[in-house]
């Protein structure tokens, strides 16, 4: 009996410092940094895909757009948190945002979110209000733009990954001034 208790400790000993990896420094336990970010095998990386960059209102110089992502898990049901991302304009970064609420990826399925985005127009020297209003407004007339995502996902119960993606495209100008608001401002 006490040689059954004394290898069922040694297992559970021997066990949990071979799959955790935990290391003791003073009384916080740590990973060594090795063992961060290594990951279940078979384990793939969620992708991102805009699916559209939608111009909801513009005031001047504040422009209120939506961004619509489809976030595709290959793996069992993730956790998703700290998602943050931001605007690039014609090469100007001109707005940030985050995702407050952490919410789980369906196992091997998609999940679409959509990301209110804020933007300053007036921080980007083409898209000044004289020349959205005097812009011919061709169907070749567009604003490139770039959004950064990045976000965290929780793997098994132990790591982090932290995914990372870049979506482009271009807005027409169009999109733009069909939603310029020039009325009074509050206050005035």
């Amino acid at each position: 009996m006490r040689d059954d208790r004394y290898h069922r400790r040694h297992f559970l000993h021997s066990s949990a410092s071979a799959l955790f990896g935990l290391a003791v420094t003073g009384n916080v336990f740590a990973l060594p940094p090795d063992d961060e970010g290594k990951l279940p095998k078979g384990f793939r990386e969620p992708t991102l895909t805009l699916n559209k960059l939608q111009v909801e209102q513009v005031d001047y110089p504040t422009a209120h757009l939506r961004a619509d992502i489809t976030i595709d898990n290959p793996n069992r049901s993730l956790t998703l948190t700290k998602l943050t991302y931001r605007i690039v304009l014609n090469e100007v970064e001109c707005g940030t945002g985050q995702h407050p609420e952490k919410f789980t990826l369906p196992k091997k399925a998609p999940f679409d979110l959509c990301l209110p985005v804020t933007a300053d127009l007036s921080a980007v020297p083409q898209l000044g209000l004289n020349t959205i209003l005097q812009a011919r407004l061709g169907e070749g007339v567009a604003i490139n733009y770039v959004i950064h995502v990045a976000f965290d996902v929780g793997v098994l119960w132990l790591f982090k990954r932290h995914i990372k993606a870049t979506l482009t495209g271009r807005l027409p100008l169009q999109d733009v001034v069909g939603k310029v608001s020039l009325g009074r401002r509050r206050g005035t």
